[in-house]
């Protein structure tokens, strides 16, 4: 029996205010994300034939506005699914709703016997395997109880109906440990000092989920299922559980530059196939054709020295990012070279999009990214980190020096009174 599942779609996807060019009543960023479903399904229906399709959550990206024409596309994938006898099960997840409903009701309201849409804890059986499917629901987006509660409450019930067949979970959510791929970045190191400059050498750096209320992965062995697979989070990753097999497959498209080293596509379950790696009996199907990403970054220099180096061959119709790094004092040279370096690679690569990004550095600026790398590790501002910033921006903002010790001392003693109040 084998079991294809998709996650995270976001068919209406939209960053950029840019049409397509094949279809230019749409944002090229929707048909980005329609072409890679589109694919997905035509293997799904030509080639693997799956038993099931499960697709994990966020069909859309807003739940406001999908368009006719992204709901009618929707629609038409669908149809394909059918008529191959692919049946589909489709969770909800937390971009498809809003306070009062989800944006797949038109789907669920059809009530096809082959298309499913799941919009509350669900136990099933398909073939002879177990299927506990938890979507993101009403109740949790109401604020009824907090999503660790609504599984909690799912798993007991669970543990009342399981049995000795084989059993795989399907949710939509963040686990505790997981990289929040959607907040990845890059941290500079500082390298060798020359007479004209210092080198720097950029690593990527993957933010982790550290929040104490949200879902762990000791949560997930608790299960007690063989196969744990989420939607959610954009990076295809495997999670370090000890009892089941957990994963997330990932979106279906590059969403952002934080993405751009990432494969995507979807997974299969097998339970013909042998238990392989830390993947068991999945695999993970690539997409070969996502939109190319090429930032360049650095000063002006380091910039043309990196496009130098490109095969423009594989970036053609890229989005592309200029995102200056260098110091203050030389962001004249990139300016006074913008806009002939853009001629440049429009000529070489005919770009989609050209963003352009400063971030020139200075002591600010620096202390203003150690205090956002904070903030997405810890995933709030600590006490500190809000005092510290307020006097920031007193002795920016006040020239006297008594007064902007006097204003010091006030915010001070308003911020210690206030956190003494929440205490109480």
């Amino acid at each position: 029996m084998k079991i294809a599942v998709m996650a995270d779609l976001h068919l209406n996807k939209t960053v950029y205010k840019v049409m397509d060019r094949k279809n230019p009543q749409l944002p090229f960023r929707n048909v980005d994300f329609m072409n890679s479903f589109e694919y997905m399904v035509d293997q799904c229906v030509n080639a693997i034939k799956p038993d099931l399709l499960v697709i994990g959550g966020d069909v859309y990206d807003k739940c406001y506005f999908p368009s006719n024409e992204i709901r009618g596309f929707f629609s038409s994938q669908l149809s394909k699914l059918a008529i191959a006898k692919i049946p589909v099960i489709i969770l909800i997840g937390n971009h498809d709703i809003s306070k009062k409903s989800h944006a797949l009701q038109d789907i669920g309201e059809l009530k096809l016997k082959n298309i499913v849409v799941i919009e509350k804890p669900t136990i099933t059986s398909f073939k002879d395997t177990q299927l506990f499917i938890f979507p993101y629901s009403l109740d949790v987006e109401q604020k009824k109880k907090t999503i660790k509660e609504d599984f909690m409450d799912f798993v007991k019930e669970i543990h009342a109906k399981k049995n000795d067949k084989p059993s795989i979970f399907f949710g939509h959510f963040g686990v505790k440990g997981a990289t929040i791929n959607q907040y990845s970045g890059d941290e500079e190191i500082e390298g060798e000092e020359t007479e004209t400059k210092t080198t720097t050498t950029t690593i990527k750096k993957d933010y982790k989920n550290r929040s104490v209320n949200d879902i762990s992965c000791d949560d997930l062995d608790s299960i007690g299922a063989d196969y744990v697979i989420l939607g959610d989070y954009h990076k295809h990753q495997i999670l370090p559980t000890h009892k089941c097999i957990a994963m997330y497959p990932g979106s279906i498209e590059k969403t952002s530059f934080s993405e751009i080293d990432q494969d995507k596509g979807f997974v299969v379950y097998d339970s013909e196939q042998e238990v392989k790696g830390k993947m068991g009996k999945c695999s993970f199907i690539k997409y070969p054709n996502c939109r190319p990403m090429l930032e360049l970054k650095g000063n002006f220099m380091d910039m043309k020295n990196a496009f130098n180096k490109v095969d423009c061959k594989e970036y053609q119709d890229a989005v592309v990012k200029f995102t200056y790094t260098g110091k203050s004092s030389e962001l004249i040279d990139f300016q006074t070279g913008e806009e002939a370096f853009k001629k440049e690679i429009r000529e070489k690569l005919n770009p989609i999009n050209i963003d352009v990004i400063n971030k020139a550095k200075d002591d600010k600026q620096e202390e203003a990214t150690q205090l956002e790398q904070n903030i997405m590790e810890n995933g709030h501002f600590s006490n500190e980190d809000v005092i510290d910033a307020v006097r920031e921006m007193t002795k920016e903002r006040i020239k006297d020096e008594k007064e902007m010790q006097l204003t010091i001392d006030l915010a001070d003693e308003i911020y210690n009174e206030t956190i003494e109040m929440v205490g109480k």
